[in-house]
Order: structure tokens, then sequence, then C-alpha cells
């Protein structure tokens, strides 16, 4: 059953058009995960979710029907605290909705455990990290008997142990209760780490492109093209520069500023350099080893980062470890620009 449904919806401030969804259904007790660059309207289409805000156009559904407010609960990235002891705000909502005082510590410790926060339960607010504030919030919204919770950035800016403390609450959440989880990251490894269902926003809509590898370039025309035609692409080529020198050729005909994306797939990995027709070779060293949706996930330091995707088996006869030198190889035609 569906939880969500939005029709042609469309969200303007002023003259902005910031968000424009034809069509979304998200199912019940479901896990999703919203991806995109600053900008992409993450956060205004979680505002519409959670009933915070109104679309301009279209509609919200949410179980075909207008909501009862108590039924959605939102964490924001910098969340409100009140002026009381974490054990209190995170207690607030249960004593909003009149459940004994009895039962409230054996609801909220276990969650507050997780999060790391039950050693603090005494403390005040006003005396708590950014951090500790937003697990407290987040301990606060996963307390309550709500269908939908929705998470903005929980995890970003922190460190790892408090990343996976609220990674893990969130997942046994979504694999223990009937719950709708909704958050969003800038972190695309740690969204397919935590579910499948990853909704990739860009430019206020969902596109079904993968946005790994995300840079924002200046496209230019290089001194010397190169043979394009080899490389399939007739429009002619530009040269992008992704960060600390390192430049990439693209296959289009567009120049100035852009969004590029190179799907990790699409990236050869090798131990020597491949004398191909294909024009990106890039040196660099393994940092980084995860297995994402069956693949393994090289996360790769050519004083940029890039994301590479192989098989189980490609790994194993390449036998790859951490901290070796490899090369990756790419078309230009493999270059997305948005």
């Amino acid at each position: 059953m569906n939880l969500y449904e939005l029709k042609k919806v469309k969200k303007r401030y002023g003259s902005l058009l910031a968000l424009d969804i034809p069509s979304l259904t998200l199912a019940e007790g479901n896990f999703y995960v919203v991806y995109g660059p600053n900008g992409a309207g993450k956060t205004t289409l979680l505002n519409l979710l959670a009933f915070l805000d109104k679309a301009s156009e279209g509609e919200v559904l949410f179980h075909n029907s207008q909501p009862d407010i108590k039924d959605v609960t939102m964490v924001m990235q910098n969340p409100y605290l009140f002026k009381t002891t974490a054990l209190g705000n995170v207690s607030r909502g249960l004593v909003f909705r009149s459940i004994n005082k009895n039962k409230i510590e054996k609801m909220v410790m276990p969650v507050m455990k997780q999060l790391g926060i039950w050693e603090m339960r005494n403390r005040e607010a006003r005396s708590l990290s950014g951090g500790e504030k937003r697990r407290v919030a987040i301990a606060r919204a996963m307390v309550l008997d709500t269908k939908a919770l929705i998470l903005d950035e929980p995890i970003s800016h922190l460190d790892n142990i408090h990343v996976n403390l609220i990674e893990n609450a969130i997942s046994d959440m979504a694999g223990n209760t009937k719950k709708t989880i909704i958050m969003t990251t800038h972190d695309l490894s740690k969204a397919h780490k935590l579910t499948s269902n990853v909704i990739y926003l860009l430019n206020g809509k969902i596109t079904d492109k993968p946005l790994w590898n995300m840079f924002r370039v200046n496209l230019t025309t290089p001194e010397k093209v190169p043979p394009v035609v080899r490389d399939g692409a007739p429009n002619g080529v530009k040269k992008a520069g992704v960060g600390q020198g390192v430049e990439i050729y693209v296959a289009t005909d567009r120049t100035g500023s852009a969004l590029t994306a190179i799907d990790p797939k699409d990236i050869i990995v090798s131990r020597q350099v491949i004398h191909s027709s294909a024009l990106n070779n890039l040196r660099g060293r393994i940092v980084s080893i995860n297995e994402i949706n069956g693949l393994v996930d090289l996360v790769v330091d050519t004083k940029v980062f890039f994301h590479a995707f192989i098989t189980r088996k490609s790994f194993s006869d390449l036998h790859l470890s951490v901290g070796e030198e490899i090369f990756l190889t790419f078309k230009a035609s493999a270059v997305e620009v948005f």
C-alpha cells in the first residue's frame, strides 16, 4: 500500500521553481533515501512530505487523504530542543500524547541507549553539543508512534562513531517496524548502504541517472582536440577540471558551468594503464573497499575521489587491497552533463 502519492507537484519560491515532480509514490513501511547536491530540492521535498509546507501546484496525498499531524514527524538538520534535559526532550512528544509517565522511561531508554545519549539524559539541552542535540532530536522522533519518520541530513558533519550509531538505529527501525522512513544525505555510498530505495534529485526533478562521481565543472574547448570519433563522441569534446588539478574529457557540445556525473560501472579498473580509444585515464590509490548491491565499490584517490564498481570476480582476479595504486579508464561519452 502506498503511504504517499505525489501528483503533478510543483513548488515555487517567487519566480524560482524549486521542485517539479510529475509523479512519485512511496510505499508504506519502506525506507527511502533522497540524494542530490546542494540546491537539488531535497529539503523542499521533505517539508512537503512532512506537511510543513504546501505545494504551489498538484497534490501530496497521504493514505489517499490529508494526514493527521500526529502521523508524521520530521527531524531538521539543526533541530530545536526545549529548555529542559535531554530526557525531558525525548519524552516531550509522549507527554503531549498523554502517555502514562510510568511507561515513558521504559519507552525512551532503549532508543536513547542505542543512540548513545542515555548517560547524558539529565544534562540540560543548552549544554549539549550540536551532534548530541541532533541525536536527542532523532530519539525524540523515533519514540513516537507515527506512520512516517522524516530526517533531513541526520548524519552530516558527524564523526564515524556517531554516524554508525544513527545509521544502526535507523536501520533497526526500518527492519523492525512498519514505519515509512525518508531521509536525505550528501553521501551516496551511505545511501546505498542503508537501502536500495534511493531517489535521485537534481535541479528539483527526480532523475533515473545514477548521480555518482558528481562534479561542478567549467566546460572548455581543449587546445588540442582528441580523436573524439573513436571515443563515441560525435558532438565534440570538452575539457573539465574536477578539482585539485585533475581534468577529464567530456563528450558534449556545451560550454560553461555544468554538473557532471560518471556511473561507477562505466569506469574500467586496471593495474596498468590501458591504451584504448577511451580519453580518460587517471592514476590513483585505493582508500576504501565496500560492497554495494552485489558489486565491489572502490573509492580511489586521484587527488579527487572517484567511485568505481567492479564484480567480485574482477576484484578477486586483480587481488586488490587498500593502499594499492590502480588506473581508472572511462570514455568521454560516459560522462553525463546536467
